[in-house]
């Protein structure tokens, strides 16, 4: 199978809103409203297949009516050519904020939720993401529910992305091979004396080239101090210098599936104490790994690597939760941490994500993705020591 083969097949989107609807029956809602813009695109086009760009997008589901997808009048075509939801409204209320559109009819939300209150029984109301939908859309849904009961039907969407089907997991393979084509051309190019732009950038080609849609949402090099920080951007005006501990991170997005891969390397002259850091780190991933297996309780990975971090010292600098899911987002459930009892199940992609920041001298990120087997995992990780 090529890379032209690979996809979505529209069965597989029919099959996700039929799930759905199955969902919305078992907790009883009966109007389930999907918000999306461009930096959190993954419900929708879990649903649709349509990416939002600049605009708000929404899908409305109710009872056996069709979903129906609201997108704004600049990405209207866009909407009629990707969107696998037949039902396509431009709607007022998910267009640019004070842009005029003289020449366009538009539906307002209003509209729209008044048609499936004309059809349907509404009494209980799923929004996804309610912490993320904006204010001025979620007055209107306030406004067409009045006294209903709402919810956040995130977890009940998230329960399925969470659990990758095979044509998924094909495409986010071709997409992190892109990632780390991407990480191998800058370990090919890094050296003192160059910028993390001039590094960056060398590392985005071979994603475009490979045929990704775009990068990944973060993607940089980060050398000595401005490694620090636990996220950063490259800078032009930052030259690594010889012993930086310098930070690749970057992922390509392929038909709309993310990866998301890093490693750190030593720039040039060694030194003991950054070395004793990347050690550990390496020494901690490599236990997060051996401890990925199917129905073992998520804390089990983050705290397989925590024990080895926090006694070498470094406790503190261990920041977040080891393991974040990844799919049409960069970062979405499931969430690893040392408190989390959701249980690993076969079939998820998440990453382990080994930072070490808040040096005096910079930091460090060791970044893989992991399948789940039915025995163990399968891994897409840099060749460590390449360097």
């Amino acid at each position: 199978m090529g890379p032209g083969d690979l996809g979505i097949s529209r069965k597989e989107f029919s099959s996700r809103i039929e799930k759905i609807r199955s969902k919305m029956k078992s907790e009883q809602v009966d109007l389930l409203i999907v918000q999306g813009d461009e930096f959190n695109q993954g419900y929708v086009r879990y649903l649709s297949n349509y990416r939002p760009s600049l605009e708000q997008a929404l899908v409305v589901m109710a009872g056996d009516m069709d979903p129906i997808l609201l997108a704004g009048p600049e990405c209207k075509i866009l909407a009629f050519h990707t969107s696998v939801i037949e039902d396509i409204r431009v709607c007022s209320d998910v267009a640019i904020p004070g842009e005029e559109y003289p020449h366009e009819e538009m539906v307002s939300f209003k509209e729209v939720l008044d048609e499936v209150e004309n059809n349907c029984t509404v009494k209980r109301v799923g929004v996804a993401d309610l912490n993320l939908i904006p204010h001025f859309l979620m007055d209107n849904v306030a406004g067409v529910s009045r006294a209903k009961e709402t919810i956040n039907a995130a977890p009940m969407i998230d329960s399925l992305r969470m659990i990758k089907s095979e044509a998924a997991l094909q495409v986010m393979t071709r997409a992190y091979e892109m990632g780390i084509a991407g990480i191998n051309k800058g370990l090919e190019v890094l050296q003192a004396g160059k910028t993390e732009s001039q590094i960056t950038g060398e590392m985005a080609y071979p994603v475009y080239q490979m045929g990704a849609d775009q990068l990944s949402h973060y993607f940089s090099t980060a050398s000595g101090k401005n490694s620090s920080p636990a996220l950063n951007f490259p800078s032009g005006d930052k030259v690594i210098e010889d012993g930086d501990l310098v930070i690749l991170d970057i992922g390509g997005v392929y038909k709309g599936y993310f990866s998301d891969i890093a490693t750190t390397v030593v720039a040039g002259k060694k030194d003991n104490e950054k070395q004793r850091v990347l050690d550990t780190a390496k020494r901690a991933l490599d236990a997060a790994l051996k401890a990925v297996r199917p129905g073992v309780p998520g804390k089990v990975i983050d705290l397989a690597a925590r024990d080895i971090t926090t006694e070498a010292g470094y406790g503190k600098n261990h920041l977040y939760g080891c393991c974040h899911g990844v799919g049409l987002q960069h970062c979405e459930p499931p969430f690893f941490g040392p408190d989390t009892g959701q249980l690993v199940r076969e079939n998820m992609l998440f990453n382990i994500d080994l930072g070490l920041f808040g040096f005096d001298f910079g930091g460090v990120r060791l970044e893989t993705g992991v399948i789940v087997t039915g025995d163990g995992c399968r891994t897409f990780e840099v060749v460590a020591g390449k360097f």
